[in-house]
């Protein structure tokens, strides 16, 4: 009976020992220092991003003859519109094929009024059909369309309610002017559709939609004006101006892109992405130490204390 109760008090003793002995030998290992090497020369500033799915993307010829297709479709939608608002009210909209030899005398009360909603309903459906089509060229790549479409119509708006003004104004001074009103509010309206399509939808590269949607806007504007110089007709840069910038922003949208991955794969320098920091940011900068700056900055008052004793 005593070697039974020995054993039976030995028993549980040896799985004990047993299970400290691993404990002991893997100690050592937590101890290696492999994850406090010195950071990489990527990550400090001024440096490329390590973000994984960063680098450009690659396109191919046919969609960047396919955005320019359909960018010029958008726009020949919007041109179509104008068309049958302009033939509805042809008597009436009469002076617009010669606005600098129109005299005030000669428009109706209410051209101003059909010239402003026909410029509106053109500039908006064209910006909103326009992008919409680009977007099929790159599926993946913008996936928030219902979202841009509906902050194109806001800001169609918007830009309507600056520039109605503009349209009561001169209308009954210079036609000319208002010719310019027309034509400086479907470039902003092409170029900031273009820009809220690009930003909401790309976090990665939004630079490259900014310069894209720029250069386009830019070189469709000197393609306009040579058009008016060379023919030295009105009516054929008032349907010709969304087609042609349009598929000026699809176009470059689609080439610059193309530019941009030769080069990023020649070179290997991705400037154009959101997370490729120059410098020093001043959002790093921590808030004990601006409160530091802020405190020498201003000297402490001493002598207000003692303002009301005399």
């Amino acid at each position: 009976m005593q070697e039974n109760n020995q054993n039976q008090n030995q028993n549980p003793v040896q799985p004990v020992a047993q299970e400290q002995q691993p404990v002991q030998a893997a100690a050592p290992i937590v101890e290696q220092p492999q994850a406090y090497l010195a950071p990489a020369p990527e990550q400090q500033a001024g440096q490329q991003p390590e973000q994984e799915g960063y680098g450009p993307r690659q396109l191919s010829l046919f969609t960047l003859f396919a955005k320019t297709f359909l960018g010029l479709c958008g726009g020949a939608f919007g041109s179509l519109i104008l068309l049958i608002i302009f033939l509805a009210a042809a008597s009436i909209l009469q002076p617009v094929l010669s606005p600098a030899d129109a005299t005030t005398d000669q428009v109706n009360p209410i051209f101003i009024v059909i010239l402003m909603a026909m410029i509106f309903l053109t500039s908006l459906l064209s910006s909103m059909l326009a992008p919409w089509l680009l977007s099929y060229t790159e599926k993946l790549r913008y996936p928030r369309m219902v979202t841009a479409v509906y902050q194109i119509f806001i800001l169609n708006l918007i830009i309507f309610a600056f520039t109605a003004p503009i349209y009561l104004s001169t209308s009954t001074s210079s036609l000319e002017f208002t010719a310019y009103a027309a034509g400086l509010q479907i470039l902003m309206v092409c170029l900031s559709s273009a820009l809220i399509m690009e930003i909401l939808n790309d976090d990665k590269y939004p630079l490259l939609g900014v310069y894209t949607s720029v250069i386009g806007v830019l070189v469709a504007t000197a393609v306009n004006l040579f058009l008016f110089q060379l023919f030295q007709n009105a009516t054929v840069l008032l349907f010709a101006a969304l087609p042609i910038t349009w598929a000026s922003i699809g176009f470059f949208q689609a080439t610059l892109a193309m530019i941009y991955y030769w080069y990023y794969i020649n070179w290997g320098n991705d400037f154009l992405a959101s997370a490729t920091s120059y410098g020093n940011e001043y959002a790093e900068v921590s808030e004990e130490e601006q409160q530091e700056e802020i405190e020498k900055a201003l000297p402490e008052d001493s002598d207000g204390q003692d303002f009301f004793k005399s």
